[in-house]
């Protein structure tokens, strides 16, 4: 779940890489890892037909698909500001430009990536081609029945394969070594600052080959891929147009990074070179660039200890590196460049007509559910009513049985809550509710434990729900006494106290106050 295939294509001039990645929230994987060699002598129509039957072979899920635009298709700067600010990076761009440029800047596509080197400085590499280019390859991505959501920028695409593989602590320098040109980047902080395309590469070193030895170029390719291009065992190239090759090679490499780097001790100098590409497979190569450029030099490698890249360390970094970068571009957590050309006319839109079929069947459902809603409705409103004309019986039932004769059948309702309020009523009248008791019951109890001996006479008495209050008159205290014993022995009665005792100045004897209150669980 929230997850999603994404392919990264790599159309060179020598093979096509795809490498297909299944990218999630947290994390991603590599699929599948694909490569499709051209002919030597293969026509542009030839490449496409060999690229188009590819990925029909294949089956690669082509719904988000990842593309560069090749070097030579486009020209890039480098910026450095004394500021930081992406907004206001952005905005300054523009007016760095307009005046080193041979062509209006309105007639290009332009974007970019920034770097913060330092707190005080920040560094951007600035890609423009113009739109014609643009248009040209979006064309040829037509032709092969492909619409990528994001064009990228070669070379400057590997630092996302870096930043994942945990190479982006340092400033360094990528060489993408291919078949007919090395890609150079420069990378600070995991950004790419620099980039340029030195124009030799395994297909010239295999020409060279052929020339010292006289051999056809297939052979001389399999010569290079058996013995490299150094004599065995030390750092001499095999033959001079070797050797010159790379010194040219070198020569333009170190003009490239010095074009940057005017310090040494510049906060983006790289400090080691790594290898990607097929012909970075030359044995001896790296050791060579290293010798000759004062910096550290060697070979990408990965252990496939780094979560979802088991299938590319299998396969193979160096020839799928740009491929898996691309892929990685695409993923939502692993993309670190910025750099796209499909802005403005170009802008990538969703093509929703596969999507027919769907809409048509999400359609048809809401329909139905339109038609349900009244019906289901109707149903609810039956039951409801069914049940409340079951209910009504019930009551009536029940007030027929508890009141027979109240008038039941008209207004259940209404006349079973007349009745009960009724009843209530004259249970209050009566005084003694809740308790079993009534207050005639309660009169015949204490008539019958105050005995016409005991000379004793009730003036005033008061029943309540749970107690009862009397005043009375006794010419003698004892028979009082009795009585309170009495009436303590009556189950019904919890306590019976005398009050108010006092002495009758006008009749004699003695009044009193006698209050009794009954038990909790009657």
């Amino acid at each position: 779940m929230f997850s999603r295939r994404v392919l990264g294509l790599d159309i060179g001039s020598y093979s096509v890489k795809a490498v297909e990645l299944r990218a999630g929230l947290r994390d991603l994987e590599f699929l599948r890892l694909e490569e499709a060699r051209f002919s030597l002598e293969a026509s542009p129509e030839e490449r496409e037909a060999t690229i188009q039957l590819f990925l029909a072979e294949m089956e690669l899920d082509r719904e988000f698909t990842v593309c560069a635009l090749p070097t030579e298709r486009v020209t890039q700067r480098h910026l450095r500001f004394p500021f930081s600010g992406a907004k206001r990076i952005e905005s300054a761009i523009p007016f760095e430009l307009e005046e080193d440029l041979p062509f209006p800047l309105e007639d290009t596509v332009m974007t970019h990536d920034q770097v913060l080197a330092r707190p005080d400085q920040t560094d951007v590499l600035v890609v423009l081609s113009p739109r014609e280019e643009v248009e040209a390859y979006l064309g040829l991505m037509s032709r092969l029945d492909l619409d990528p959501r994001v064009l990228e920028m070669e070379g400057a695409v590997l630092s996302n394969l870096f930043s994942y593989v945990n190479r982006s602590d340092a400033g360094r320098v990528v060489l993408d070594i291919g078949h007919s040109k090395t890609t150079l980047c420069l990378l600070v902080n995991g950004k790419p600052v620099l980039l340029r395309s030195i124009p030799i590469a395994g297909h010239h070193f295999s020409e060279a080959i052929a020339k010292d030895l006289h051999l056809p170029y297939d052979a001389a390719e399999e010569h290079k891929h058996e013995h490299g291009i150094l004599e065995g065992g030390s750092a001499q190239p095999s033959c001079p147009p070797v050797q010159t090759l790379l010194d040219r090679l070198t020569r333009e490499i170190a003009r490239s990074i010095q074009s940057v780097i005017r310090d040494p001790r510049d906060t983006i100098a790289p400090s080691e070179i790594v290898l990607v590409g097929g012909s970075a497979r030359m044995e001896g190569l790296a050791h060579c660039i290293g010798e000759q450029t004062g910096l550290p030099c060697s070979v990408l490698t990965l252990s496939g200890s780094e979560e979802g890249t088991e299938a590319l360390a299998e396969a193979n970094p160096l020839v799928f590196a740009q491929a898996a970068a691309l892929a990685l571009r695409g993923s939502m957590t692993a993309r670190v460049t910025q750099i796209d050309f499909r802005k403005g006319e170009f802008r990538y839109t969703p093509d929703l007509s596969g999507l027919r079929s769907q809409l048509r069947l999400a359609l048809t459902l809401f329909l139905v559910c339109l038609f349900l809603w009244p019906l289901t409705n109707w149903f609810e409103r039956g039951g409801k009513l069914r049940h409340r004309k079951a209910v009504t019986a019930q009551i009536e039932q029940i007030c027929e049985q508890t009141f027979p004769d109240a008038d039941c059948a008209t207004e259940p309702y209404q006349t079973f809550e007349s009745e009960v309020r009724a009843t209530r009523e004259l249970a209050n009248h009566l005084g003694v509710t809740g308790s079993g008791l009534s207050a005639l019951e309660v009169l015949r109890e204490l008539s019958e434990r105050i005995l016409p001996g005991l000379d004793i006479s009730l003036r005033e008495l008061k029943i309540e729900r749970r107690s009862v209050l009397a005043r009375g008159h006794s010419n003698n205290l004892r028979s009082v006494d009795r009585m309170k014993e009495s009436l303590a022995r009556f189950e019904w009665f919890e306590e019976v106290r005398l009050t108010d005792v006092q002495t009758d100045p006008r009749r004699g004897g003695k009044t009193f106050s006698l209050m009794i209150k009954f038990r909790e669980d009657l």
